[in-house]
């Protein structure tokens, strides 16, 4: 058998070089050489420069619902206790079930609580999260794969940071969720392999915090159980029982997180809650299209890692079609995935490289590819995200094999001597590089803010029903909540209409479309048209408390009070934890003048969700009509801190401290509204 020929201790000019049989190497226990630490200065800075184009970026896509439309971000750190014991979109919908994701929500409070509605500092935050992601991925695998050439990991790590799939992650702040799932994920590996060389017990407490803090930042990192032995087992000489041991630790910690998650969700699984909408493949026929359609976005997933372009937020209903094993996409990527899964087990025995990052690309992608049950999503860039690392590194040593150059492990002066000693490698990885780089660059504006989103994938995706219903319900929502001027208005509601349409049309039962067109004939004032179009809505949900409320509120805009009066307590009926419908209710006794009734309905919505803002501004405005000024400030304050952005409650905080003759401090207040103003429409 031939014999490895030791690295010498003393480089000389240049590199020295060793081949290798196969067999895992020690990891030693020493610094990260001159050459890894130049190389995570580079990542870092690629990071940096290909994302710095976002730090001065909006809100976009799902920060609302997270963020800036979240009660419980806008309390700032006084919202974080009720954070950790609720689902992740409580704070939007009072709603307890499917997803726990407390750490990105509690960022997202630090940053609130820190700079309001500065998006500014969440975009910093992301840029940054990404760039120690990328150090620390080199790092990690730099330990790992030291029986390989070191130039092997470095171009895999930039290709990873430039790739273009990865925008979506990085430019938009909700999906802070992925970066700090990884980047913890990486943190735990890091030290669980330091713990397994110096069997300090400090080190593997920490691996399963950061393991902890993985799991709290989104439940795919479930998948990672599978990720550990792997890496133990193909770059390590630990021993089974020992890489055996040291998993079932992390599965212990696994299942301390399924325990805390299953006490807090109401409602583990979204079986039978998925509507087509979400997931195209809810409308397969039979078992046989809705795998070849699976397999069909296999395929596309494949063409996105290799040739990123065009790039899209959303691939909702019907942008992707249902297909069956007749079209050419779904069976060469039906061979594909069975041929590479078929490589991988078989060369599994031999831990050879390329079967590590099959495993790896598959494992986490298997949680969202829709072929062992179906998720709430069709497709998204961001499921790419983890794997995207496996493919990477594949692609990397497949051109090192095809260039005929070493892969065994070398050592080298510095990385100028790496590249410089593999060169046509270089070459190819920097066209490859530059082509990521300009196209992560040039996405990166996309994701500026909503209008920007929305309206360049409203083209891009031209097919979904969703992203021409958000870019309408968008350009609706800036005229009714004045965040445009009134130049633009007219251009606005006339865009929305368009596509609001666009979105009927390819969908004809979108009951978003639906309820997001009464919205347009309520903001045009044509209330008959707009209530066509809710009792439409209500046709495909009898019993949606969101249209029961719209339809009732129309018939209130049209001063049928009687009418608002029994359609809401239709709402109320049908859902008694509908703190909106009491809200509503309270305004049509409030614009009756029956202000008792409506605080005892306020009352009422307030105590059903603590943190809604709306009932407590309603409510003050019950207690200044009844001129009890102090009892209205307090309610009016309540409401301010829940919703620090709406200068309509600092009008009313003015208005109401005018009554008490304090006009000093009215103007103050007044002048504050004045800010939010202006504030909301730069944004």
């Amino acid at each position: 058998m031939k014999v490895n020929k030791p690295v010498p201790k003393k480089i000389t000019k240049g590199h020295e070089k060793s081949s290798h049989d196969g067999k895992a190497m020690a990891i030693k226990k020493n610094r990260p050489d001159k050459t890894v630490f130049w190389g995570s200065i580079i990542i870092a800075a690629v990071a940096f420069l290909l994302y710095a184009n976002t730090l001065n970026h909006e809100y976009a896509l799902d920060d609302y619902p997270v963020i800036y439309g979240n009660s419980l971000t806008m309390q700032g750190v006084k919202g974080i206790p009720m954070m950790l014991k609720t689902a992740y979109w409580f704070g939007l919908d009072g709603k307890n079930d499917f997803l726990y994701r407390p750490l990105s929500l509690v960022t997202y409070a630090v940053e609130w609580e820190l700079a309001p509605n500065k998006p500014q500092l969440g975009h910093f935050t992301n840029v940054l999260l990404y760039m120690l992601t990328g150090v620390m991925l080199f790092r990690l695998f730099s330990r790992l794969l030291n029986k390989y050439n070191p130039v092997l990991i470095f171009i895999a790590a930039l290709l990873f940071i430039a790739h273009p799939l990865h925008t979506e992650v990085v430019a938009n702040i909700k999906s802070r969720d992925e970066l700090l799932c990884f980047l913890f994920f990486l943190l735990s590996a890091d030290l669980l392999l330091e713990y397994n060389l110096s069997r300090k017990i400090w080190q593997l407490t920490l691996s399963c915090i950061c393991f902890f803090l993985s799991l709290l930042s989104k439940e795919s990192a479930i998948t990672f159980l599978a990720v550990f032995p792997l890496l133990f087992y193909f770059f390590t000489d630990m021993t089974l029982k020992k890489n055996a041991i040291s998993c079932m630790i992390m599965v212990g910690v696994a299942a301390v997180y399924l325990t805390i998650r299953g006490s807090i969700l109401t409602s583990q699984t979204t079986d039978g809650d998925i509507n087509i909408i979400d997931n195209t493949l809810i409308g397969a026929p039979d078992l046989n299209s809705r795998l070849a359609t699976a397999f069909y976005i296999l395929g596309l997933y494949i063409k996105m890692l290799i040739f990123p372009h065009p790039l899209a937020s959303d691939y909702s209903y019907p942008q992707i079609p249902i297909v069956t094993f007749s079209n050419p996409v779904a069976i060469v990527s039906l061979l594909f995935y069975v041929g590479i899964m078929y490589y991988a087990l078989t060369r599994f025995p031999k831990k050879d490289i390329l079967s590590f990052c099959v495993l790896y690309f598959l494992i986490p992608l298997s949680l969202v590819a829709n072929v062992l049950f179906l998720t709430r999503s069709t497709m998204a860039d961001r499921f790419l995200y983890v794997p995207s690392f496996g493919f990477c590194l594949a692609v990397t040593f497949l051109l090192m094999k095809l260039l005929k150059l070493s892969t065994g492990a070398m050592a080298y002066t510095n990385l100028s001597a790496m590249l410089s000693k593999n060169r046509s490698l270089a070459g190819i990885a920097a066209i490859i590089f530059v082509l990521f780089s300009v196209k992560t660059i040039a996405r990166n504006p996309d994701w500026k803010n909503d209008y920007s989103l929305f309206s360049a994938d409203s083209k891009i995706s031209s097919n979904s029903s969703r992203i021409h219903f958000l870019f309408a319900n968008h350009l609706i929502q800036s005229v009714k909540q004045e965040l445009i001027t009134e130049d633009k208005k007219p251009g606005y509601l006339q865009t929305a209409e368009v596509e609001m349409k666009e979105a009927l049309r390819l969908y004809p039962k979108s009951y978003e479309a639906l309820f997001g067109l009464g919205e347009y004939y309520t903001t045009m004032k044509d209330y008959n048209k707009a209530l066509e179009y809710y009792n439409m809505a209500l046709q495909i949900f009898p019993n949606d408390p969101k249209a029961l409320n719209n339809v009732g509120n129309t018939y209130f805009r049209m001063n049928n009070y009687q009418q608002a009066f029994e359609m809401l307590n239709n709402a109320i009926k049908q859902f008694p934890d509908n703190y909106e419908g009491y809200n509503n209710i309270g305004s049509v006794y409030f614009s009756t003048g029956q202000y008792e009734q409506a605080i005892n309905v306020y009352k009422k919505a307030i105590s059903l969700n603590p943190a809604y803002p709306e009932a407590m501004k309603n409510l003050g405005s019950c207690y200044g009509m009844l001129k009890n000024y102090d009892e209205a400030l307090v309610y009016f304050n309540k409401a301010a801190s829940l919703d620090p952005m709406n200068a309509e409650i600092y009008n009313n905080i003015a208005i109401t401290y005018q009554f008490k003759g304090d006009s000093l401090t009215a103007q103050n207040y007044f002048s504050k509204a004045q800010e939010v103003t202006m504030s909301k429409k730069k944004k």
